[in-house]
Order: structure tokens, then sequence, then C-alpha cells
């Protein structure tokens, strides 16, 4: 057998000892909320690489988004004819700059959103009235 003898002899999964840590995916959804709303997590699309090139997945993208007037937020929204169910808000945020400028003004509400294992950051665009998928941190 060679010198990888014992290596190949290895069980990485002694008996009684599971190997998932979780039972579900569904399971995982809380903890993965409470680490993305953690104040030392940044949004990816603030990150960037020593030549200053982005880090992340930013998009600016029109989207339609599916409103859920019970609970005011975003509950689904479609992209390239997929629609995405929204499982979690993970943070909601706004920006407002020279609103006193009808031309440069920017007047957005922002929802970084959990969908289909993936995190996406939604925008609503008040000024245009549109949607905006301008984030994708997988």
């Amino acid at each position: 057998m060679g010198r990888n003898a014992s290596i190949k002899r290895f069980s990485a999964t002694p008996d009684g000892q599971p190997l998932e840590l979780f039972e579900s995916k569904r399971s995982r959804l809380p903890v993965i909320v409470e680490l993305l709303a953690s104040p030392w997590i940044v949004r990816a699309s603030e990150l960037s690489h020593k030549d200053g090139s982005c880090a992340a997945k930013h998009a600016e993208e029109t989207v339609e988004v599916v409103w859920d007037p019970v609970h005011q937020l975003p509950s689904s929204f479609s992209r390239g004819g997929r629609v995405y169910r929204i499982d979690a808000i993970v943070q909601i945020w706004a920006a407002e700059r020279a609103w006193w400028d009808l031309r440069s003004r920017v007047s957005r509400r922002f929802w970084r959103v959990l969908s289909r294992g993936g995190v996406y950051d939604l925008a609503y665009d008040r000024t245009r009235d549109t949607w905006l998928l301008i984030g994708i941190q997988d």
C-alpha cells in the first residue's frame, strides 16, 4: 500500500459522532441570520482588494420585488426569470444624500436579505420609484 497506508485507513467519521452540525438546512437559518447581523461583518460591497478593485459582486440592476403590505417588507424578488423567495431580512438601512439638488439627489432604502442560501442587497430608489439589486454576497 505504500507510505500512505495509515492515512487511507483513517475514518473521518468515527462511530457515534455525527458529521453534520445541523439537522437540516432550515435549522441553520437562525445561526446564519445572527452572524450576518453582527456588527463586525461589513457589507461585501465595501470590501476591496489591495489593488483597489472590488472584492464583492456589485450589481445595480432593476428587479421586480413583491412587497408584503402586512409586514411592510419585501417577500420575494425576480432576477433573470427566476423568483427568489426571501427567507429572512438580515439588515435594513437608508441613504439620503444631496436632498437639496434634484439632479444628484439619492434617496434609497436598503434591505439585506437571505434567499436560497445567498445574501442579496436590495434597494428601493425613492426618486425613480424603482427596485434595484445592488449587491450579491454568496
